[in-house]
């Protein structure tokens, strides 16, 4: 029997924003723990959620009693193949209509892999709920399967519809806070996109910290961008950034500007000699990972790219107008490392690096001798890793 109040409880909890829920995965396991304490028979608990990502455009949250709530990613592809078209929570999702689904009763879906699935699960009634939103990319979807004989009674269907607007709305702020920080990340980098979400958005404020410095970008890129279609060159950045960017992150440093065909890249470090020289050494097995990778790669393995580091303070903040700020570095290190990748490309040496970075590695570097560069009075002494 449904009871009454509990229900009431629920609707009060998700309308107040999930109070001691932290994250998305939490709202989901306490709606299945509420529902059931209320009376409704709530085997599993799905909740589909449609983002604003570039390569995970929608996340399902999946709960049971048994092995708790799990977090499912969808690639872009997945929306074109059958393992999604043709469910019940695609067509709820693309007609925005309710869809109640008694297994074994269902000719238009019990032939279905995934449903004869739940049928040997002893899945009996499946009932889908649209999520509509105004601000969320797409109408978003909450499944509700039972085992009990039956299914759901009328009670508990009336239970349910009472309780789909406010899950709608709950749902769409998760979405807008996640799809936010995905946004952010992956326009202005991770900490940077942490930084703003934070309220560090005033202009002007930037902070001092120490760091390694990486400069990278693709050798002969002009003439292979006046050579080739725009698509094969976009294609070919598109690649050799993922692989760039993908070796940079797994050894602690973070992309903040693609400019061109190069990027700026940071190691943000403890003002001592042993944490710069670990950022340094990670540093390096970031371009090593990057060229191994670009190596391998079938179609994209004759790209080179040339490399600059530089160690020093930085300024980390917000730069721009009043209308448009970005979050980046500036400084005397950044300008170094800036001029020796242009050292590198004239005297056509693959990775270089300062004299100061020179000292913090425990592998032998060679000297390349002293340079004059633009912006700096004294001669640069480079070095080149062998």
């Amino acid at each position: 029997m449904v009871n009454a109040n509990r229900v009431t409880a629920l609707m009060n909890w998700l309308q107040a924003g999930a109070p001691g829920s932290e994250t998305f995965a939490e709202v989901v396991t306490e709606i299945g723990v509420r529902l059931n304490a209320a009376g409704i028979p709530a085997a599993q608990v799905g909740v589909y959620k449609t983002m604003i990502h570039p390569e995970l455009p929608a996340h399902l949250n999946v709960w049971t009693a048994a092995a708790g709530t799990r977090i499912l990613t969808y690639t872009p592809d997945v929306f074109t193949r059958s393992i999604w078209l043709g469910t019940p929570a695609q067509i709820c999702i693309s007609t925005g209509r309710t869809q109640i689904v008694t297994l074994g009763q269902a000719p238009e879906f019990d032939a279905r892999e995934d449903m004869i699935a739940h049928r040997k699960r002893g899945y009996i009634q499946l009932v889908c709920l649209p999520l509509h939103s105004r601000y969320a990319p797409a109408i978003n979807a909450i499944s509700i399967m039972t085992k009990q004989v039956g299914g759901f009674d009328d009670a508990s269907l009336d239970a349910l519809n009472r309780l789909q607007a406010p899950i709608a709305r709950l749902t769409e702020s998760f979405i807008l806070y996640e799809s936010t920080v995905a946004v952010l990340s992956t326009y202005v980098g991770r900490d940077a996109g942490a930084r703003v979400l934070s309220g560090n958005i005033r202009r002007g404020g930037t902070e001092t910290i120490p760091a390694i410095v990486l400069f990278v970008d693709v050798e002969g890129f002009t003439a292979i961008s006046n050579t080739r279609p725009p698509t094969e060159v976009v294609a070919m950045l598109n690649r050799f950034f993922q692989i760039v960017d993908s070796a940079i992150q797994t050894h602690g440093g973070e992309i903040l500007k693609f400019i061109g065909d190069g990027a700026l890249a940071v190691f943000p470090t403890p003002d001592n000699y042993a944490a710069r020289s670990a950022a340094a050494a990670e540093a390096i097995a970031a371009l090593e990972d990057a060229r191994a990778a670009l190596a391998a790669d079938e179609e994209y393995g004759s790209i080179c790219f040339r490399a600059a580091l530089h160690v020093g303070d930085v300024h980390y903040g917000n730069i721009g107008s009043n209308r448009r700020l970005d979050f980046t570095v500036i400084g005397p290190t950044v300008n170094m490392a800036s001029r020796l990748l242009s050292v590198a490309s004239e005297i056509g040496n693959d990775t270089v690096c300062s004299d100061d970075f020179a000292r913090l590695l425990e592998v032998d570097t060679r000297s390349l001798g002293a340079y004059t560069v633009k912006g700096f009075n004294e001669e640069l002494i480079v070095h080149t890793l062998d």
